[in-house]
């Protein structure tokens, strides 16, 4: 839970799945948090070796991310936990 139990983390790891994202679009998919607390929590991951960062040659420079093979084993529990979270009840 140290690991992936932050805020947004879960997040971003979610929006990662399908292949490689680039910053400002990872931002627009996750919303709520700021472009300060996603890029944080991407450094966290990385650092980790959850998530691969690639500095991408074009003009401007833009960066990528992308989920490693390791960031890839918490899939599976972050989905247990989505469809847990989906049957709650709505009065919670």
């Amino acid at each position: 839970m140290r690991i992936i139990g932050g805020k947004w983390t879960g997040s971003i790891l979610w929006h990662l799945k399908d292949g490689p994202v680039r910053f400002n679009d990872l931002s627009r998919m996750i919303g709520g948090a700021s472009k300060k607390m996603i890029a944080e929590r991407l450094r966290q991951l990385e650092e980790q070796g959850l998530v691969a960062r690639q500095v991408m040659d074009t003009s401007p420079v833009s960066v990528q991310y992308s989920i490693t093979e390791f960031g890839s084993t918490a899939l599976g529990f972050l989905d247990k936990l989505r469809k847990w979270s989906e049957e709650l009840p709505n009065d919670l």
